[in-house]
């Protein structure tokens, strides 16, 4: 009888310490949290080096999801770019592009976000374009090209995407999975 009472002690006591322990480390993100119902004034100053300031804490759910929208992004340009190099009409032979309308046309079936990718492609330097943005119906003639061989361009993207593929979240994967 006395031993059953000892083992129920130390089980309530080894779940005392756990809630315990719980509470401490919500205490201190708490403290360390902008928007909680602490005063600003004691909160400690948190210090970031600059290449982490704006990025989501290491192994966090953000960071995961940051990274699946990443490879999302990734894969849309490689779309964007593989469409582009199957219809284009070559200007000569060294010029894979094709002309803004077309485009528009084509990838409207696939996605509603084309100027997005068009011009997150750029800023990878995939694919360029005159002007600053394109605009349906006035820009229609212009040309969107790729800077490069779609062979290297899929290469080179698809080694980026494979590098992002990040470790599953249980949390996130459960999320994924009820939409």
């Amino acid at each position: 009888m006395t031993e059953q009472t000892n083992n129920e002690d130390n089980t309530v006591l080894s779940r005392i310490m756990l809630f315990n322990e719980h509470v401490k480390q919500h205490q201190q993100w708490q403290s360390i949290n902008p928007f909680s119902h602490c005063s600003v004034k004691d909160m400690p100053k948190r210090s970031f080096l600059k290449d982490q300031y704006g990025t989501a804490p290491p192994g966090s759910l953000s960071q995961q999801r940051a990274l699946q929208a990443q490879m999302i992004s990734l894969q849309e340009i490689l779309q964007l770019c593989q469409l582009i190099n199957e219809k284009c009409k070559a200007r000569d032979s060294s010029e894979i592009s094709l002309e803004f309308g077309e485009l528009f046309e084509l990838y409207n079936h696939i996605s509603d976000k084309l100027l997005g990718t068009l011009l997150c492609a750029r800023r990878h330097k995939y694919v360029d374009f005159d002007g600053e943005t394109l605009f349906q119906g006035r820009d229609d003639a212009k040309h969107v090209r790729l800077l490069r061989p779609f062979a290297e361009l899929s290469a080179e993207i698809a080694d980026k995407i494979e590098s992002l593929r990040p470790v599953e979240h249980p949390e996130l994967r459960d999320n994924n999975e009820a939409t």
